[in-house]
């Protein structure tokens, strides 16, 4: 069974069931209404969390970057329903991923790559009979987020069903064919992922050390950029790097967008390479 959420807070108030939601639904249509209404529908008492339905379409890596990112902010016992499905009606397989205390559920598509490669982590394939016991009926070919995501959020949440009731554990889930970072003592080589709404680029280069402007220079698109601790350090209009809330390297326009201002996107190379000490 899901492991329990302590069943009082402050005040000694019941703690709800924790589901997020992370998609590229979008907000123009009721898809995302019709996801919660479903989660609604079998845990009355969920507290529903929307982290984004604003991904761009098809954007799994994005979708990945966040999620992972993200889930460490949950309480135990956090349901995640992460869709972005261009697989969605396929053979493609759900799984349902068992990590630090919460569960993860996504297309086996490459989208829970860093959360099942954790320590300890529990992957299974849910097998998709479990809904049809419910009286659920089948699914629709096109929204899996409202006929099998959901209900199973919502079962998870309401611990009327466990990860084990779901599916069996499996090794041949789906990664993510990442280029890898390119490291050596003179140079860090990557690549943008995605850019957010500001227009700020995010690298896959994640600074696991403090980078100093007076040992690396930062280049995007093939242009030099300045190094700074945060946007305020640079003038209005200028690019800048500086390593993000994230810990990630970021190329940002001061009051304005760096996808813009470079004309770049996702696979935008991006480079640290360190100077040379002086004489």
């Amino acid at each position: 069974m899901p492991e329990e959420v302590p069943l009082t807070g402050a005040g000694g108030s019941r703690q709800r069931p924790v589901v997020s939601l992370l998609t590229d639904f979008g907000s123009s249509e009721p898809f995302v209404g019709l996801v919660k209404a479903r989660i609604l529908g079998c845990c009355p008492d969920a507290a529903i969390v929307d982290l984004t339905h604003e991904l761009s379409p098809f954007a799994i890596e994005a979708a990945a970057f966040w999620i992972a990112r993200a889930f460490s902010y949950f309480p135990a016992g956090s349901v995640h329903v992460c869709v972005v499905d261009p697989g969605v009606g396929t053979a493609r397989r759900i799984l349902l991923v068992e990590h630090a205390g919460q569960y993860f559920l996504a297309p086996d598509n490459g989208l829970l790559t860093d959360i099942a490669d954790g320590e300890g982590a529990t992957v299974r394939a849910v097998d998709l009979r479990v809904p049809e016991r419910w009286g659920l009926g089948p699914p629709s070919a096109t929204f899996h987020g409202r006929d099998l995501f959901a209900p199973l959020a919502g079962r998870l949440a309401d611990g009327s069903i466990g990860p084990e009731e779901l599916g069996r554990p499996v090794q041949d889930w789906l990664r993510l064919d990442r280029l890898p970072v390119e490291i050596s003592p003179s140079r860090i080589q990557g690549r943008i992922l995605f850019a957010d709404r500001f227009g700020n680029l995010f690298s896959n280069i994640e600074l696991v050390s403090p980078v100093h402007s007076t040992e690396w220079q930062v280049y995007a698109g093939g242009r030099a950029v300045p190094w700074v601790r945060t946007y305020g350090n640079g003038t209005p209009g200028s690019l800048v790097a500086l390593e993000n809330a994230f810990g990630v390297l970021e190329i940002a326009c001061v009051h304005g967008s760096a996808a813009l201002a470079l004309g770049s996107g996702p696979g935008t190379q991006v480079e640290l390479r360190r100077l040379e000490a002086p004489a």
